[in-house]
């Protein structure tokens, strides 16, 4: 059978977003987007759903820039390889990270993340968002209405550098 792309259209309040699945993707790449999109549009209000960065060798599934084009946030759904994490970490010192990963996938990550990070010098300020099981059937409705709190999901706050200011 032959995959092809798919588009969903989320509504966030009033503001839509159209996120592409990738023929390679699982259905959990859309919603997993669709979730950092609803946990964190208000406070990095630039956030969007990937974009194309010219000037990054890499690209993210979700992130935001500051006005004069500083990195605010980036964000990671499923697999990641720990060489690109790696050097994501170093480059952006001052952004906010956020990985989602399945419940089952949460602690190898966790560890996979202190052995990478074991001998850095400073490390900047990384989320681990798990991924709710029911997501797709309990917050998000038929027409693609998003309705979730940062409250309702399980957040590990994997590294807070000292004196981090949040982006309101």
């Amino acid at each position: 059978m032959l995959q092809t792309n798919k588009k969903y259209t989320f509504a966030f309040g009033e503001r839509k977003v159209v996120i592409n699945k990738l023929a390679h993707e699982s259905e959990f790449h859309p919603y997993a987007k669709a979730l950092v999109f609803a946990l964190f549009h208000k406070q990095y209000r630039s956030l969007r759903v990937g974009p194309q960065l010219p000037q990054e060798r890499f690209q993210s599934d979700l992130c935001a820039l500051d006005y004069d084009g500083t990195m605010l946030f980036w964000s990671e759904v499923g697999n990641v390889s720990l060489a690109k994490i790696e050097k994501l970490l170093k480059k952006y010192r001052k952004a906010h990270f956020v990985f989602v990963k399945e419940e089952q996938d949460a602690a190898t990550f966790d560890k996979q993340l202190s052995k990478l990070t074991k001998s850095f010098l400073s490390i900047p300020l990384v989320d681990i968002l798990v991924y709710p099981p029911h997501f797709q059937e309990w917050n998000v409705s038929q027409d693609g209405d998003v309705f979730i709190r940062k409250e309702d999901v399980q957040i590990l706050r994997w590294h807070q550098p000292q004196g981090h200011k949040e982006h309101f």
